[in-house]
Formats: C-alpha cells, structure tokens, sequence
C-alpha cells in the first residue's frame, strides 16, 4: 500500500494520560503530501500528545479499517477518479467523528461540505500560512472533545473527566452517568443517547447497544451478545451491529 507513517512522541508527566493524534494526508501528488507532512511535524506540541502522521498519495488503497483509525484528515479535494468529498461520506457512511480539513486550489466552498460536517477549508497557495492555524484549531477541538462531560441537573452545573466515566445508560431522554468513583446517587440528566455519542465517541466511547455507551477503556471482555466492564457490570451487545462493534473496539485497542 502507498501510505507511510511516522510518529512524534512527546514527553508527559508522571501521572498524566497520553493521547495519540492520528493524522491522514491525503493526496494525489507525493510531493506536496511529502510537504504537508513536514509542515503539520514541525508544529509546536500540545500539552503530553502523540502526533502520528499517515502519508497517502493512492486514496484508492484507503480501505474501511484504516480510515477508521484516523482522527484528523486533510483531504485533496480532486484526485482524479478519487475525490476528497467522497472519501468524507464514506467516513461519515462509518459514523466516524474525525475531523476533516478539505485541501484544494479553489477559492470556491463547495456546498456540499456541509453534508460532511467539513472542519475547515485550506487553500494549497496559502498552506503555510494556513495550515498551522488550523493544525492548532483542530487540535484544540479535539482535546476539548476528551477533557470532561459537562452537563446540568436540577439547576447545577456538573463536570465530570472522561476517564472516570464506565458507561452511560438511556433510558427515554433521561442519560443515567455511572462513574469509577460516584460522588453522588443517581446522577441523571436530559440528553439523547445521539447526543452522547456523537460527543463521546471520539475519546474512547462506544455505542454496544441502543441504551449503552461504554467507554472502551473498561470493557474487561466483549462477547457477540455481552460486555464485562471493569466494575463488574454486564451489558447486553447489539448482536446485529457486533462485527461493527467488535471492528471499532479492536482498532481502538491496536492504537494503545
């Protein structure tokens, strides 16, 4: 496959969570993939991230599974028979939240990026000066997608960090919060399980059934029809969307 890879690490502090960043460049022309590489591995660090860039100039070698284990792509838009826009729908076709950053010569925005729920828009002739800032925009969303649940409840604001989150509950539109150290009884609050996971999913969570999203840090063992958690609970798995589930749940792991 025409792709190469490289990986930045950066040191962290005892204690504190590493999150790796994976990153697609996509596009037809080697050289200026070879370029927009350099320029995304010279931007400065953020806080204890891994950067690991994946470089592809044949889109037609992007098969499902890899697109998967990409939270930020920069897509060409016009490769040939290939495009930047329908590599996004296929993306989106796998109810993948990356964001995308469509790379193009034309000033004209194409409408249709909307459907795509595009991130941004980046000129080729203003790269340099363009890309880091959306490089740093796009590294700020995503860590603020993983810091901490922020919901209210009974006219109080509550915060509550990610990886003391086991799993939600749904139940109508009342999402029931069960945590690794509960300070209170029966958190609850209103929200749609769509909601949660749209929120949730690109930090670590996953959907296994219609009323359950787990974060996947705790899930003990998965089997076709049930999860084993790390507090002893077990869930019941969407049988029907468990090669999907289970796909979602081993590329997660490989990237560890």
């Amino acid at each position: 496959m025409n792709t190469d890879t490289k990986t930045r690490l950066t040191l962290k502090a005892v204690g504190e969570c590493t999150m790796t960043v994976k990153i697609l460049v996509c596009d037809d022309d080697p050289t200026f993939v070879k370029k927009m590489v350099e320029l995304i591995d010279r931007q400065p660090k953020y806080g204890s991230t891994n950067i690991s860039i994946t470089a592809c100039s044949d889109p037609g070698q992007l098969s499902d599974k890899l697109l998967s284990g990409f939270n930020i792509m920069f897509l060409d838009i016009d490769m040939g028979q290939y495009s930047g826009l329908s590599i996004a729908r296929r993306v989106r076709d796998l109810q993948l939240n990356s964001l995308l950053i469509f790379v193009t010569h034309y000033v004209e925005f194409s409408l249709e990026g909307y459907e795509v729920n595009a991130f941004r828009y980046l000129l080729k002739e203003k790269l340099s000066e363009k890309l880091p800032i959306y490089f740093k925009e796009a590294m700020m969303q995503f860590a603020q997608k993983r810091d901490a649940l922020k919901f209210t409840a009974s006219g109080e604001e509550y915060v509550v960090q990610y990886e003391n989150i086991v799993y939600l509950e749904s139940h109508l539109r009342i999402i029931h919060l069960h945590t690794q150290h509960p300070e209170r009884i029966n958190e609850y609050f209103y929200a749609t399980m769509e909601e949660m996971e749209k929120e949730l999913s690109p930090s670590g969570f996953i959907r296994i059934h219609k009323s359950y999203l787990v974060n996947m840090q705790h899930i003990k063992k998965l089997n076709y029809d049930k999860a084993q958690l790390s507090d002893g609970t077990i869930l019941p798995v969407s049988q029907k969307k468990f090669s999907e589930i289970k796909l979602r749940y081993m590329n997660w792991k490989a990237q560890q």
